[in-house]
């Protein structure tokens, strides 16, 4: 598909149809309308499979990074709780249960509840918590290595996030292939298969189960002390509990596992990087998973809500406007990033790229989705560094993730190169 000027950022077939975001449209409307309005597509033209979902208003899409940045940042003026988190137009209950998540809660909310699990996420629970990443990274590649070909999506890059997600939360081991396939499922938000909704259903239903029991039997798990702890005298109601462990099924694992994905494809696609690459692994593997987040982000967009008449970036916005933040964009502002079409592996400041946000609601698991990269990839090219796609890659038809589902790939089985 060929993006031009008009283009709806709502189409479904936009991100699959084009391998990826439309970097070509958000340049030109970076230089001519960088504060664009996209209007609400044509009554039937699409609708979301979601329930409860719509989409009947237009909204302002921001390509200019330091806009992005800007908005982001201010959670009273552009919230992420008055219209929810996402682009699509909720109302009644389905609204209260994107306000009941971490993405869509009022400030102060939010901040109480972040004092809850960041503890989970410091570098010393971080530190503690690798040696199972080392092994479990090591174990999959092994299920492979000797095969001399995988689909890499599912036979890779997926188990690791899903393992260490389920570990931290306290998912007990038989229950893994269970919210590995529910995680996928709510992530597949327009998917022609499966009730998006009943999907996202048995994911509250079981993070509410899960709660009850740590509740009744407290451990160390991330889910415990959620369930259980209590900041200013205050706990979470079950519902956000539950839209907690939402949050985390598919954040845990669907950005890691397609960050994997798009570092194969691009170290592929740019051969004298990944021959770079490969020449010092341990000096360059940190910068180039930061370059292909920036070059490929996993999250497309997120959305806030103006609270009142204001202006971005010297364009005016109403009360109640949509805003469309698009990291894509962002990410190839030449303004930040100088020369931003151009893979480079040694860019100085590639790990300023908003893939994991920024702001109040930047990713508390960013840390560990790294640690998590930089593991699993270390094994991928030191055990079977030959790789090479033998297949076309398929996206994920949506417009909320940069997510390739299905990637074949070949190699020289390990012990015969």
């Amino acid at each position: 598909m060929q993006a031009d000027f008009n283009t709806n950022l709502v189409d479904i077939d936009l991100i699959p149809d084009g391998k990826g975001p439309p970097f070509e449209l958000f340049a030109r409307w970076r230089r001519e309308d960088p504060v664009h309005w996209n209007p609400a597509p044509e009554a039937g033209s699409y609708v979301s499979k979601q329930a409860g979902a719509g989409l009947d208003q237009g909204f302002w899409v921001l390509t200019r990074y330091k806009d992005v940045d800007t908005v982001s940042r201010n959670q009273e003026l552009f919230s992420s709780w008055l219209g929810g988190p996402t682009i699509w137009d909720y109302r009644g209950e389905y609204l209260e249960r994107q306000r009941a998540g971490m993405m869509g809660m009022d400030p102060q909310r939010h901040i109480r509840t972040k004092r809850l699990v960041t503890p989970v996420f410091t570098p010393r629970v971080i530190s503690e918590f690798e040696p199972n990443i080392v092994r479990v990274a090591g174990e999959i590649i092994d299920s492979v290595a000797a095969k001399g070909s995988c689909e890499f999506v599912f036979d890779v890059a997926s188990k690791l996030p899903v393992y260490t997600f389920c570990e931290l939360l306290g998912v007990p081991s038989e229950d893994r292939d269970l919210i590995f396939d529910l995680g996928n499922g709510a992530a597949d938000t327009e998917s022609e298969s499966r009730d998006h909704e009943a999907v996202v259903m048995q994911l509250v239903q079981y993070g509410a189960a899960l709660a009850a029991k740590k509740m009744e039997s407290p451990d160390d798990s991330m889910m415990s002390r959620v369930a259980n702890g209590i900041v200013d005298g205050d706990r979470l109601a079950p519902e956000e509990v539950a839209m907690f462990f939402v949050l985390l099924s598919i954040a845990g694992h669907e950005t890691t596992r397609a960050t994997a994905t798009h570092f194969i494809r691009l170290m592929t696609e740019h051969p004298d990087q990944y021959a770079l690459l490969q020449s010092d692994i341990d000096k360059y593997l940190s910068g180039a998973i930061d370059e292909v987040l920036r070059f490929s982000p996993p999250v497309i967009k997120f959305r806030r809500t103006a609270t009142q008449d204001t202006e971005i970036g010297g364009y005016p916005v109403k009360a109640g406007d949509k805003i469309y933040l698009s990291y894509a964009a962002a990410n190839r502002d030449p303004e930040m990033f100088p020369d931003p079409d151009r893979f480079d592996i040694t860019r100085a400041n590639a790990s300023r790229h908003l893939a994991f946000g920024i702001g109040p609601h930047v990713c508390l698991g960013a840390r560990l989705a790294s640690l998590q990269l930089k593991h699993l990839l270390k094994q991928v090219v030191t055990r079977i560094p030959d790789f090479r796609i033998a297949g076309e890659p398929r996206y994920l038809r949506t417009i909320w993730f940069n997510a390739i589902m299905h990637m074949p790939i070949a190699f020289t089985p390990e012990g015969q190169n």
